[in-house]
C-alpha cells in the first residue's frame, strides 16, 4: 500500500487512516523513526516490554522459577569453591 503524504512546516507528517488502521495504530501509540539509508525511513511502533521477555502473571513467574529445596552455601564455601576453581583454571592454563 503506497500513500503519499505531504511534510509540513513545522515537520510533521499524518499518517492516513488507511494505514494506521490497517497497522492497529490508535491516537498515542509511539512510533519509533529509523533511518533506513538511501533517503527512506521506516516507522516501528514502539514496544511497550522487550520480546523475549514477555509479560507474565505473579502466578506464571512463581510456577516456573527454580525451586531450591536445600539450605543455601554460606559466604566461605562460595569462597572456598570460587578459589578451588581458579586453582584448577590456572593449573589447566599453566600446562598448556
Amino acid at each position: 500500500m503506497n500513500v503519499r503524504v505531504k511534510l509540513s512546516s513545522k515537520g510533521q507528517v499524518v499518517i492516513p487512516k488507511s494505514v494506521r488502521d490497517a497497522h492497529g495504530w490508535k491516537e498515542g501509540t509511539e512510533l519509533e523513526v529509523v533511518d533506513a539509508g538511501q533517503g527512506g525511513v521506516t516507522l516501528h511502533p514502539v514496544q511497550e516490554y522487550d520480546p523475549r521477555f514477555p509479560p507474565a502473571t505473579w502466578e506464571e513467574f512463581l510456577a516456573s522459577r527454580i525451586k531450591i529445596d536445600r539450605p543455601f552455601p554460606t559466604d566461605e564455601k562460595i569462597e572456598e569453591t570460587m578459589l578451588a576453581e581458579a586453582v584448577r583454571r590456572f593449573d589447566a592454563a599453566t600446562r598448556r
